[in-house]
This record gives structure tokens, sequence and C-alpha cells, in this order.
């Protein structure tokens, strides 16, 4: 592995690589009109929160694409901003104060998630590194604009909390903060995987993890049955279910061009329509990609694996994400928030840095380039790309964790608590 730059040596290579990128960035996203393709997500927030002038709510009398925590962070941002301002479009100080004041929230998970970067570093690495992994997610431009664009920088704080809280032997807080994670976006469930793999032949500590997690994730829809809104929660959950393949090879072989369409605004208020599919059914049965890519997790699972080591952890976890959306049917960009930061703590030197920058550079052509220009073979070079570099990143993990002309022993029962300290 590549040591980090020593104290003596010249960092100004790396300085003046993420001074340009970043201003390149902004330069080619901002226009005097805003953004190139004039879009953020904390529109579609800010459409959906205004049902709520028509006496409509989320898991009530109305469905949702997104887990409570997140359809609720931008509705009570909305509620505030209503206190004191008039209904408006979005072209109205109304949306430009909403827009502002969620930034502001998404700001204080954001700085939570630069410190949690800086802690777990230190945990698995040393001092050294930590201090210049969080210097060098300070100056990225993809957490720059995605923390300002949509809600992904809370989901991320959760799940780096559970991964520091599992790493200082604080399961309980840990399997709490992965499920207030996955109230917000589904996606950190990934993270019990990895629990178990370092849990592992422990069953009783795994069972407590999992139920933890469960319990904390069911006890959210509780009041939304109470008040009456068990169909609409219902259809919430299966909304994504049924939702077509999008921007994945998946999504290439179905011969779905869109980006996971649930329909427009409106849509949310009648219950029929949460289960309205918008595009190709799949070509290969979803139950078969489930069939693959598990007894591939459970080739990597039983390998042998240094259960004491921090790293083997941050390592094995960020194999983990990646099978997880390589297995995925549909694909976000934001979603790079929560990849960026197990890249770099998985490769805390130059590698991981380019690796990426290789990944902002796909994102770009994807979005909002690939948007703008509406052509097929361009959105197709972003899907693969990223599908290659997710495939590479993954070998590397795994001679990371598996070198070659080395053996770890297999594992044998321990006491519950002698692992990661």
């Amino acid at each position: 592995m590549n040591t980090s730059p020593s104290r003596s040596s010249s960092q100004l290579k790396t300085i003046v690589t993420l001074f340009v990128i970043l201003r390149v960035t902004i330069l080619l996203l901002y226009t005097p009109q805003g953004l190139l393709n004039a879009y953020t997500d904390f529109q579609h927030y800010y459409r959906v929160a205004r049902l709520s002038d028509q006496g409509y709510l989320p898991f009530i009398n109305s469905w949702s694409e997104h887990p409570p925590l997140q359809a609720y962070t931008s509705q009570a941002v909305y509620g505030f901003v209503r206190t004191f301002m008039p209904a408006g479009e979005l072209t109205t100080p109304t949306y430009q104060f909403f827009a502002r004041l969620l930034g502001l929230v998404m700001l204080f998970f954001e700085t939570g998630v630069l410190i949690l970067i800086h802690r777990i570093a230190t945990r698995t690495w040393d001092m050294e590194r930590a201090n210049w992994l969080a210097w060098v997610y300070t100056a990225l431009s993809v957490p720059l604009f995605y923390w300002n664009a949509s809600q992904a920088s809370n989901f991320v704080f959760f799940t780096l909390l559970a991964v520091y809280g599992f790493i200082t032997n604080k399961r309980t807080a840990s399997a709490v903060s992965l499920a207030l994670g996955m109230l917000i976006k589904l996606t950190p469930v990934f993270l019990i995987g990895a629990v178990a793999r370092f849990l592992w032949p422990a069953p009783k500590p795994i069972a407590r993890y999992v139920i933890i997690v469960a319990v904390v994730f069911a006890l959210a829809f509780v009041p939304f049955v109470l008040l009456g809104g068990g169909s609409w929660t219902m259809a919430s959950l299966a909304s994504n279910g049924v939702r077509a393949s999008w921007s994945t090879p998946w999504a290439l072989i179905d011969g779905n061009w869109g980006v996971g369409d649930v329909g427009d605004v409106p849509a949310r208020t009648q219950l029929d329509l949460a289960y309205q599919v918008y595009g190709n059914p799949p070509v290969i049965p979803a139950v078969l990609g489930i069939i693959v890519f598990g007894l591939i997790f459970l080739w990597l699972f039983r390998r042998p694996i240094d259960q004491r080591s921090p790293q083997h952890f941050i390592w094995f976890t960020t194999l983990t994400l990646l099978l997880f959306h390589l297995w995925s049917k549909g694909w976000s960009p934001q979603w790079a928030m929560l990849i960026i930061p197990f890249i770099l703590l998985s490769f805390p030197n130059q590698r991981g840095l380019g690796l990426v920058l290789i990944f902002t550079l796909l994102l770009f052509i994807e979005w909002p380039l690939a948007d703008v220009l509406r052509w097929p073979p361009i959105s197709a070079t972003a899907i693969l790309g990223r599908t290659a570099l997710f495939v590479v990143m993954s070998v590397l993990l795994f001679r990371k964790i598996w070198p070659r002309g080395t053996s770890l022993s297999a594992d044998t029962p321990r006491s519950a608590e002698d692992y990661i300290s």
C-alpha cells in the first residue's frame, strides 16, 4: 500500500489538482441561469411538500417513494417556511428560502460526515492519514455539489455513525444508527452483511444487532398506521419494489433509459398509482440476480478474515457496498456521496484519490451532461464505465483482504466481545 505523503514532502500537486477540478466542476455545472440542466432534487422535495397545502401528508393520506425520515425532513422544513411565507412556485422567494434552509440542515449532517471520516480513519489507520483524508474530502467537488442538491448527507452520516459505533464496540448505538439511515434511504441495509461477517460465528450478537435494526425501523411506521395510513404505508414501500430498472447495466438490458420515474407529484395522492410501473419489465428475473450475488457474497463471507482488524472491516464493508450496487437494479448519482467516503477510507492514499477523481468524471458524464444531451450512447458509456470501476475496485479490495501468498486461519469460536476493539 502506498503511504500518505510524509510531513516533509510537497502536497502541491494534490492541492492544485483538487483546486482546479473543484472550480472546473462549478464552472461546468453552473450558468447565470443556474444548473446546466436547471434542476436539483430540492425542487422535487419542494413540490411534494407543497401537497400539504392541500392536506396531504406522506404515509398518512399520500404515498412516498422515500422512507419516512427523508420525506418528513423536507416536509418539516417546508412547514416551518410556510409559517411566515406564502405558498409559491419554484420561482418565488418561498422556494429560495426553503432550499437554503434545507441545505443548512444537510450541512449539519455533511459536517458530521467529515468528522466521522476523520474519526474512523484515526481508528483504522493513524492521525496523519486521518488528517489527509479529511483535507481531501473537504476539497472534493461531488460532496460539495450533492450536499446542497439532494438529501444524501443525512443517510451517509448515519451509515458512517453505524460503522464508527461498530468498530468502537458500541453495537446497540451502531444498530440504531443503521436503522435511522435506512429510514432515510434503504441502501445502508448492506452494512448488516459486513457486521454479520465480523460477528460470525457468534449467533446471539448477530441476532441482537439485526433485531435492534428491525425494531427501530418498524417502530417508525407505527404512528402512520395508527393515524389510518396503513394502506398508504404499504403503497409507499411497494412503490420502490415495482419500480423499473434505471441507470444500471440491468436497465440497459431492459431497454430502460429513464431515471427511475415513479410518476409526477400529483400521483402521490392516488393509491393505485404507487403500483404503476414506468418502464420495461426485467429481462433477467430478479430472483436470478439475488441468487447469483447471494452466492458471491456467501463465498466471500466464508473466506477467513481478520475479525480483529478495523482495516479488514472497512475493506470488507466497502466490498459489500460495491457488490450491493452492482446487484441493484437502480442507481442515482447522489448515492456517490456514500461510496466516496468508503473509497477514501479503504485507500487512504493517492490511489484512493485517483479512484475518486475517475468516479467524479463518470458522474459528470452521467449527470447532468447526458441528461442535457439526451443521447443514449453517452448514458450507456457512463453506466458501463461506472460498473467497470466498481468491478476494478472490488478486485483491489479483494486483494487487500486476501493478498496472494498469505492465508488466514479459519474462524474459531470466541467470546462475543473478542472482535474489533
